[in-house]
């Protein structure tokens, strides 16, 4: 999974993708090593644009939302989210927290 070479589009607007995940407690590096070592992925049920992974960072599940286009070099990934996966709900201010 890793031979290929990736350029990660992140905007830095207000609202963009980097808000976004980090909402979610997420930084740009973190989110990207998510997406070097996710360990299953597939395609939305409901936009085939878009996928899906699951990978792990620092023992924690996270599941992460893209998009990927393929048709140039390096291939395009456009982060939309990533968030823990628990089975518990997360207090916000934990999620701004990084380990």
């Amino acid at each position: 999974m890793n031979d290929v070479r990736v350029d990660y589009h992140w905007d830095s607007r207000p609202g963009g993708n980097i808000d976004h995940i980090r909402d979610h407690g997420l930084t740009t590096t973190m989110w990207e090593t998510l997406y070097l070592h996710r360990h299953s992925e597939w395609t939305d049920k409901d936009d085939a644009t878009v996928s899906v992974a699951e990978s792990r960072l620092h023992g924690r599940l996270y599941r992460i939302v893209y998009e990927v286009d393929d048709g140039i070099t390096p291939i395009a990934i456009i982060p939309i989210t990533g968030f823990p996966i628990t089975g518990f709900p997360i207090p916000r201010r934990a999620l701004r927290r990084t380990p």
